[in-house]
């Protein structure tokens, strides 16, 4: 692939020198391409791009989409009315039907995601995707996060970016990147009470108001709390989340927004068990799990700050900054212990865009720097029945990022675009083991990460895409301490080079998404349970392959069936995924296991003029293997949901969900083995069947 490189690296140099020295402004709204918002097939499909109000740092629905929808690659917008209609306490809640995202329930707000494979070994703290909260970083330094420290009910909608299609934004691993843009003064004014309750005792309350202003400047606050006994023993949770942004409009042409955000979260953990217990008896914790207290305690603090300058003719300068404080304590097996982690997080940032033409031709172009550096006191004690004991490991943890990318789009006609990124990573993860200093190492990782491709619009509303990219991902803390039970493990960065072709569009009734890639990995990172209670351990593989198929389509069934104005729809995610070995020296050509080849979620929607609406739902998963070995899998399942709602007024509506309606026994997630057998506990029991509802007021 050392020629790929070559070539890719030398179109966006030459792109680059051609947009420094033969470019002029362009200061003329009649010099800018003609564009439409493509629909989403989303339950929503025809609405997703709702026009809300905007400002300088945080454009509308609308624009946001325009704004990705110039990729040459796999993106998705997914507006809040897909999921504020129904109980979203999760990702899975949120995201799980967009295609090529893999996103199921261990418990409570905690959710596996995986993307084009990410992170596929690792069903505990996400990894393989960057994550980003109003286009700041999230989550740690060293590439882990919590994704439930978001409250969902504050976002006005979830930006993904698949694959190398983040590296416009600074996004470097295999999976690419989930920016969750918060709702502000402008897009939400006025106040709303939201009350939920359901199965398993489970309340919830938010209120949040938004303001805007004489000089234009807004606020925006939510507070929530919720409780829940969970479906499983052991898996009370208690949350209180509270959120704030307030944008001050300096002049015309600048606009500066402060963000903060705050969380407690108390959260016990049922564990894994066997194959047979998850299937025979869902709601059991696993025995040591009592015994052992298993739980994780968050309290979270960021802040940060984002100025966006208006510099005329379509050039805008973005500057930020950020800073997050973490407190964690995690009592978990009695083998591993306590965790506690305090842990501080900050970096800056900087983002510069705009329009030249070279010509005749118009060009765009995106360029950035961000940092994020973390340090981290890492301890582990004995633990004694959920108690900290005895002080078994102590270390001080220190991550550094760098990532500087460039992208630029070259119109050689205007329904074709050439688009190439090149984008530069530095890393560094520093281990000082205060207990055993001879232990004491550390790494650097770097690399240059390039991507060319081709936009192509055809029509209007239909445009077609391809693109090959490289990704880079260091290794987290968790692969390099072996889960903080071993000393510095040396690991080596994965990289892939990936391959991808797609369409997205819309005619008449029919709207679609869809992306196929291949993705060729070096020394990708997996994990495997050891078996008992030891922690999961890391690897380098040596050469893998990821492929698969995204498939998104939205249908407009039918208008005014029943009567005048209502209408049905139809939307359906399928992602197609084969990962897999190649040539190892242990496994083969095995596949690789975590996920199931296929992954279906779908609903049919009716909604009528008079406010009212009916839906039904399926997820459907294929069988997938469990063990490295692959003598071992988790059975497929296919569940089946409802959901309702009716706005009373102006001001007030409701709404109902059910879930698992016919009380589907099924394994949602798992953990992985080298061999797997119907003793080992890896294996995490579905909700039967479950009921929310809830009222929404305005006032």
């Amino acid at each position: 692939m050392n020629f790929v490189k070559f070539i890719l690296t030398s179109s966006l140099a030459f792109q680059s020198v051609v947009g420094l020295f033969f470019v002029e402004p362009v200061y003329s709204e009649e010099a800018e391409l003609p564009e439409v918002v493509i629909a989403a097939p989303t339950p929503e499909f025809r609405d997703t791009a709702k026009e809300l109000p905007g400002t300088l740092t945080v454009p509308n629905n609308l624009e946001a989409t325009k704004i990705l929808q110039r990729t040459p690659g796999g993106v998705y917008v997914i507006g809040a009315e897909v999921f504020e209609d129904k109980y979203s306490l999760n990702f899975q809640d949120t995201v799980s039907h967009v295609p090529g995202v893999y996103a199921t329930k261990r418990f409570a707000e905690e959710v596996r995601i995986s993307i084009r494979g990410s992170g596929i070994e690792r069903n505990f703290h996400q990894k393989g995707l960057t994550g980003f909260q109003d286009a700041v970083p999230f989550g740690s330094a060293d590439g882990s996060g919590d994704y439930q420290e978001i409250d969902t009910l504050v976002l006005q909608r979830i930006e993904i970016h698949k694959g190398g299609n983040s590296m416009q934004f600074g996004g470097s691993t295999l999976g690419g990147s989930i920016n969750m843009i918060s709702k502000t003064g402008h897009s939400n004014p006025g106040n709303q009470l939201r009350l939920e309750t359901g199965s398993d005792d489970t309340f919830r309350g938010n209120l949040q108001s938004g303001r805007v202003f004489d000089n234009d400047s807004d606020l925006f606050f939510s507070l929530s709390g919720s409780v829940s006994d969970g479906f499983r023993q052991h898996a009370d949770q208690k949350n209180i989340k509270f959120n704030t942004n307030a944008g001050i409009k300096i002049s015309e042409n600048v606009e500066t927004r402060f963000y903060f955000n705050s969380n407690y979260i108390d959260l016990e953990l049922p564990n894994t068990v066997t194959k047979n217990q998850a299937l025979s008896n869902p709601e059991q914790a696993k025995a040591s799990a009592l015994t052992d207290d298993e739980h994780r305690d968050i309290v979270s603090y960021r802040f940060s700050n984002k100025t966006t300058f208006d510099l005329g003719g379509g050039h805008k300068m973005d500057v930020g900054a950020f800073a997050f404080w973490k407190d964690l304590f995690h009592p978990i097996t009695s083998f591993v212990g306590v965790i506690g982690q305090e842990s501080v997080n900050y970096g800056l940032f900087t983002q510069n865009s705009g329009t030249y033409k070279v010509g005749n031709h118009l060009n765009r172009y995106r360029f950035g720097v961000t940092s994020h550096l973390g340090d981290t006191d890492a301890k582990v004690w004995e633990n004694n029945n959920g108690k900290a004991g005895v002080l078994t490991s102590d270390t001080q943890q220190s991550a550094q990022n760098v990532v500087v990318y460039g992208e630029n789009s070259f119109y050689i006609k205007p329904e074709l675009a050439l688009v190439t990124t090149l984008q530069y990573i530095w890393a560094n993860r520093d281990v000082f083991d205060n207990f055993t200093p001879s232990e004491t190492d550390s790494s650097d990782y770097e690399s240059w990460n390039p991507k060319i491709g081709l936009l192509y619009k055809p029509s209007e509303k239909i445009q077609i895409f391809g693109n090959i990219s490289k990704s880079y991902e260091p290794p987290d803390f968790s692969d390099l301490t072996q889960g903080s039970t071993a000393g510095f493990i040396s690991l080596e960065a994965q990289d892939a080079w990936t391959l991808e072709v797609g369409t997205r569009g819309e005619q008449g009734p029919v709207a679609w998404d869809i992306s196929l890639y291949r993705a060729w990995i070096s020394d990708e990172i997996l994990k495997f349970t050891t078996g008992g209670g030891v922690p999961a351990t890391g690897f380098n593989a040596d050469e893998t392959v990821h492929q698969g198929a995204e498939v998104g389509v939205g249908i407009q069934l039918g208008k005014s069936l029943l009567t005048n104005g209502d209408n049905l729809k139809w939307w359906n995610a399928y992602t197609f995924s084969d990962f897999s070995f190649q040539g190892d020296a242990q496994f083969g050509d095995n596949s690789i296991p975590g996920q199931p080849a296929h992954f279906y979620n779908t609903e049919l929607r009716y909604d009528h003029p008079d406010k009212w609406f009916v839906s039904a739902n399926m997820l459907a998963a294929s069988e997938a293997d469990v063990d490295f070995n692959n003598t071992f899998v988790a059975p497929g399942y296919v569940i089946v949901g409802m959901g309702a709602g009716y706005e009373v007024n102006k001001t007030t509506s409701l709404f109902f969900e059910g879930r698992n309606l016919f009380d589907k026994k099924y394994i949602s997630n798992f953990s992985t083995a080298v061999t797997a057998t119907s003793t080992s506990n890896l294996f995490y029991a579905g909700d039967l069947r479950r009921f929310f509802g809830g009222v929404r007021v305005s006032f």
